[in-house]
């Protein structure tokens, strides 16, 4: 196993595509964070009040709608911090899409490649590899959300007047958190690329989750279930999803607990899906 995970990580690492994800992830992040200081000189009291409203106490399941939102949660009158725009890229899913699209390509490099026929006669078990996979993935992810709160704190020392980070044990409360909820979502990518078997269909897949497109389908199931006499149930307070987006800033013990509760339930349905599809199929 351990010979395993040492390969994919070696693998991982000579892939041209993380690189390249990088560079425009930080390229994404300082253009929008200069976008985002300029957006809020121009807005008055009432529309920051708005605004902050809306990301901090109003927002709830029956809001979310499709397509990305990145909302700074700053309240009137405090500056700008980097806990703000972090808070603000998780919880829109915008670092989300950028690890899902690198998790789809990671996944199927081996198997388009062929390289995969090359080791699978070689193992034991042959799921093993699927969980050398999710490991890899596990580091991908760690790294990635360090790398962007680095490129993050940057970019506000770029271009706000007033250089500030937030509360630092807010933000690594909140931050672990999503890490651990953001590698859950990377293992249902690399999931449905081992399942579909097809880079196309999968990346579509991944990308449309990342723009909420199955909001439709949760409010289908929440009108099911409500007529079953079950009013106050949310299909999407129970998903990968739907955690990473209704994750307040100041996170309670309650919401750790069930979030993270989420993230390991899925953890452990993806791989032992990927494990038995990777165990049965002639590859």
């Amino acid at each position: 196993m351990l010979n395993m995970i040492r390969m994919e990580l070696y693998r991982m690492f000579r892939t041209k595509s993380l690189y390249v994800i990088g560079i425009i992830l930080m390229a994404g992040i300082v253009f929008t964070t200069f976008l985002s200081a300029d957006e809020m000189k121009t807005y008055t009291m009432e529309e920051k009040q708005e605004q902050y409203e809306y990301v901090t106490g109003q927002k709830d399941e029956e809001q979310i709608n499709f397509g990305m939102e990145v909302t700074v949660p700053t309240e009137p009158g405090k500056d700008v911090t980097v806990f703000d725009l972090f808070y603000a890229n998780l919880t829109g899913k915008f670092i989300a899409l950028f690890i899902v699209i690198f998790t789809v390509l990671y996944s199927s490099a081996d198997m388009t490649s062929g390289y995969i026929k090359n080791i699978a006669g070689q193992v034991r078990n042959r799921g093993g590899l699927v969980i050398a996979k999710a490991v890899s993935l596990f580091v991908y992810s760690v790294l990635m959300i360090l790398f962007f709160a680095v490129v993050q704190a940057v970019s506000n020392a770029m271009f706000f007047d007033k250089f500030v980070w937030g509360s630092w044990k807010q933000f690594l409360l909140y931050g672990g958190i999503q890490i651990f909820l953001h590698f859950s979502y990377a293992l249902i990518a690399m999931c449905i690329t081992i399942v579909l078997r097809n880079n196309v269909i999968s990346m579509v897949a991944v990308i449309c989750m990342c723009m909420n497109i199955l909001v439709m389908f949760y409010g289908f199931i929440d009108k099911v279930i409500a007529n079953l006499g079950f009013k106050d149930f949310h299909v999407i307070n129970y998903t990968v999803s739907g955690k990473m987006m209704l994750l307040p800033m100041n996170v309670t013990a309650k919401e750790a607990w069930l979030s993270c509760a989420v993230a390991v339930v899925f953890i452990i349905v993806t791989l032992a899906i990927g494990g038995m599809v990777f165990r049965k199929r002639d590859i």
